[in-house]
């Protein structure tokens, strides 16, 4: 299911920049806040993810019901300035498994000398399914969304040749790995 969610994720950004009319130069699907063009080393599809090696089945042996824990963020910069985050995660407590997925888009602000992300939301639309039934699934409120986020960035390559940028969040002490993924 992690597997599919992902591949889905991963499509629907992939068609996002396959169409002919190019909707990132539309300032009013991602707003009209503070923005910089993109460099072109940040710009893409960039994918951090983790889950966990616990395994879970329901009472019945024979039902897997999957990880107890996964988590997958991704970013896509595109060069105009805008942005668009993707967030999902999975946990499973008392035979329940839970997803919550989110889409955010806005613009971004890049400052190369600093090293420094700001990512300013627009808008953002919120689901959450439990053992597959949806249980929510609506746009989130203008209160109800972080407006502005500050990172750090620094770009690099991991052994295997993957390019790799550490975003580290305001006020956390270790960065995350985003590996170029689209």
């Amino acid at each position: 299911m992690y597997r599919t969610i992902l591949f889905t994720l991963m499509t629907f950004s992939s068609l996002l920049g396959a169409c002919e009319k190019d909707k990132t130069n539309s300032s009013g699907a991602y707003g009209d806040g503070p923005r910089t063009p993109v460099p072109a080393a940040l710009q893409g599809g960039w994918m951090y993810g983790n889950f966990s090696t616990t395994e879970y089945w329901n009472q019945n042996p024979s039902e897997y019901i999957g990880n107890g824990f996964e988590l997958a963020i991704a970013f896509k910069f595109n060069a105009n300035g805008t942005y668009e985050q993707y967030f999902t995660s999975k946990t499973v407590a008392g035979g329940i498994a839970t997803y919550h997925q989110s889409f955010t888009k806005g613009t971004v602000e890049i400052n190369e000398a600093n090293k420094t992300l700001i990512t300013h939301a627009y808008s953002a639309h919120y689901k959450q399914t439990k053992n597959g039934k949806t249980t929510e699934d609506r746009d989130l409120a203008a209160k109800e969304i972080t407006k502005t986020t500050q990172y750090t960035y620094d770009p690099g390559t991991e052994p295997n040749g993957t390019k790799v940028i550490r975003l580290k969040m305001n006020g956390t002490t270790d960065p995350l790995s985003f590996l170029l993924k689209f």
